[in-house]
């Protein structure tokens, strides 16, 4: 099975204007359905037993959620140590260079190259969620825009042999990479609040060149 992030393309990008943009309709919302009403059927008194088996012991609970202020930053600090800071930067790098090969200009030719990008989305989907809601919000988002943008980029490749795109698959690219951006704000939120609550960041900043 071919991944999405695999797809090695060149073609001639035709970038037209933003107006395109206006043209594309939202997602229609599915209507709730009606919850069905289960219907109630009385039941008989049971027959009293002679002598009731004894309860079974209340199962262990789970390991509490940290809480305080210490044990997030405790829990964090070993999400980031685990593999965290590990499967951040690599998304950060891959995201950098799937982004230095967007078309720039009017039919300019390109390779369209994700397979980096859709590795390092598996490695961070494989990690668990960071200990600490605001950070897991805007590291989720991260994932779950660029994963999307690369599906619309890729899927915005004309299917027929052409290497011109029509001006609807240009305007299916440019919402691509719109959402695109969307991600890299969302990592750099993720990375920001990673350094600014709990003092971890990575010893080269992966945003650099030549990092």
């Amino acid at each position: 099975m071919n991944r999405p992030g695999r797809a090695r393309v060149a073609l001639l990008l035709t970038v037209v204007t933003a107006a395109l943009l206006t043209a594309c309709t939202g997602a229609d919302a599915d209507p709730a359905g009606a919850d069905a009403t289960p219907t109630t059927r009385p039941t008989s008194s049971p027959t009293p037993t002679s002598s009731p088996s004894p309860s079974p012991p209340p199962s262990p609970t789970a390991s509490p959620t940290p809480s305080t202020a210490a044990e997030i930053a405790e829990a964090v600090d070993k999400w980031y140590t685990y593999g965290g800071e590990t499967a951040m930067v690599s998304l950060i790098k891959e995201a950098r260079n799937a982004e230095s090969d967007r078309p720039r200009e009017a039919f300019e030719l390109v390779i369209l190259d994700f397979g980096g990008l859709a590795d390092a989305l598996g490695t961070a989907r494989l990690m668990g969620p960071i200990p600490h809601p605001k950070t897991q919000t805007a590291w989720a988002a991260a994932i779950e825009h660029l994963d999307g943008a690369v599906r619309e980029v890729l899927a915005s490749v004309p299917k027929d042999g052409r290497t011109i795109q029509s001006p609807q698959e240009t305007g299916q690219m440019l919402r691509g990479w719109s959402t695109f951006d969307e991600g890299i704000k969302s990592l750099k939120a993720a990375q920001a609040l990673l350094n600014r609550r709990f003092g971890l960041k990575p010893s080269v900043d992966p945003w650099e060149a030549g990092a």
